[in-house]
């Protein structure tokens, strides 16, 4: 580890790697296997197998290994599962270079600029598609979303969201909290992508991400605040002119509230602004309430297949991917529910592929997070370290929020940012309480 050329190759493939979901899964995978192999070969000490962390994650690579051999005997979906544990690896790896990475050292200086001006041109990649409707490549937006790099993939707003915590880290790593007007211009731009974007859920998690940061990261409220200020007023200035080639405003918050009411309101003719009859409709609650769906009457119907398989195993559940494996075997034509891929919560596919037990693992996990935060209001260490151990703490729980809609768990999407973060937060946890 003391070659210059590692230390710069490896740690630059550290920093890049959230990137590289822009250019493809396949190649976020490949430095995923670098990472990983780095580590077993340069590694000799046994400790990165034996802190609490992870036994607990080895635990549970096990355990999905173990209920796929078992449950599953579509092959795709056994595989995936039975490697479960490569993403400790990379985790581990991410652990281990950090722990010999000198962010003072000279040669770094231009990571942050590199990063921030990568992620710059991804914004205004986006920007560009929703005022003329093609990005920089041609890509054209697809059913009234904005895409931009990722083409037809509908991730732009996932994507950002997640990475998001990734920036902020690199704000306190490489000193760049006094820079004001430069962040509250890149943060300005990056909060306006992700509602841009049409992904709800991700204008979700931005909300209280940005709500928790504000409360805790006090030399950075400014900051904040004026990025806060600038998305409210984008909002809305398209969403009273026509300015854009898509509609955001009626996607986020107008059918929102139409897929959560089921289309009572439109049904009935009615209008939100309406004088004449709301009152006497909204005066009618029984009618209105047994219209109420969660989020969207599909996402209901997801929830209702996946408390149903559950049932059927409560303990072990239906097996890693188990939702879909159940959907292939009914030929996705359900008589309980509706079928998917997924079920489109974190919660309840842990809960149905998972059982009971893997509930537990998953509870164990978020109430370790939120402890440690707890922890933290208790000791006195260096502002940038608690600052650190917090973001990158929001990061983790961002990416596991029990209570909106989500990819797939088992996604390796999903599984790689996740594990990304599992790896910077042993790293930091190691700094703020010596884990052991």
């Amino acid at each position: 580890m003391n070659n210059l050329f590692f230390n710069k190759f490896f740690i630059y493939i550290l920093f890049f790697l959230p990137l590289s979901y822009s250019i493809g899964i396949a190649v976020t995978e490949f430095f995923l296997l670098i990472l990983s192999f780095f580590f077993l070969i340069k590694n000799r000490d046994s400790i990165y197998f034996k802190n609490k962390i992870s036994i607990y994650l080895i635990l549970f690579s096990l355990y999905i290994a173990l209920n796929s051999i078992f449950q599953i005997t579509h092959s795709d979906l056994i595989i995936s599962s039975i490697f479960h544990f490569r993403y400790l690896l990379f985790a581990l790896s991410i652990f281990f270079i950090l722990n010999y990475f000198d962010k003072n050292d000279e040669n770094y200086k231009l990571l942050a600029p590199a990063l921030f001006l990568f992620v710059l041109f991804i914004l205004f990649d986006s920007l560009f598609q929703f005022y003329s409707g093609r990005n920089f490549f041609g890509n054209e937006i697809v059913k009234n979303r904005i895409s931009g790099v990722f083409g037809s993939e509908l991730i732009l707003g996932g994507f950002l969201i997640k990475i998001l915590p990734v920036y902020f880290l690199i704000v306190y790593q490489f000193n760049l909290s006094h820079k004001k007007k430069s962040l509250i211009f890149f943060l300005s731009l990056y909060f306006i992508v992700i509602y841009i974007s049409g992904e709800r859920t991700s204008f979700v998690l931005l909300l209280i991400f940005l709500f928790f940061l504000f409360l805790f990261l006090k030399n950075l409220r400014a900051v904040i605040f004026f990025s806060s200020i600038v998305l409210i007023f984008f909002i809305s200035l398209v969403s009273m002119y026509e300015i854009g080639k898509s509609d955001p405003f009626n996607r986020i918050f107008v059918k929102t509230f139409n897929q959560i009411t089921n289309n009572y309101f439109l049904e009935k003719g009615i209008r939100i602004n309406d004088n004449i009859n709301i009152k006497e409709d909204f005066k009618n609650s029984d009618e209105i309430k047994k219209n109420l769906k969660v989020f969207s009457r599909d996402h209901q119907g997801h929830y209702i297949l996946a408390i149903d398989i559950f049932k059927k195993n409560k303990i072990f559940g239906n097996g890693p991917e188990g939702f879909r494996y159940h959907c292939r075997k009914i030929e996705y034509d359900s008589n309980i529910g509706m079928c998917s891929t997924h079920p489109h919560n974190i919660t309840l596919q842990i809960l149905s592929e998972l059982g009971l037990i893997g509930l537990l693992f998953y509870l164990i996990g978020i109430t370790y997070i939120i402890f440690n935060l707890y922890r933290l209001k208790k000791i006195k260490i260096e502002n940038s370290d608690k600052f650190s151990f917090f973001v990158c703490s929001f990061g983790l729980l961002i990416n596991i929020f029990p209570f909106l809609p989500s990819g797939s768990f088992f996604n390796n999407w999903s599984q790689i940012i996740i594990y990304y973060y599992v790896g910077l937060y042993l790293y930091k946890l190691n700094r703020v309480f010596y884990i052991k």
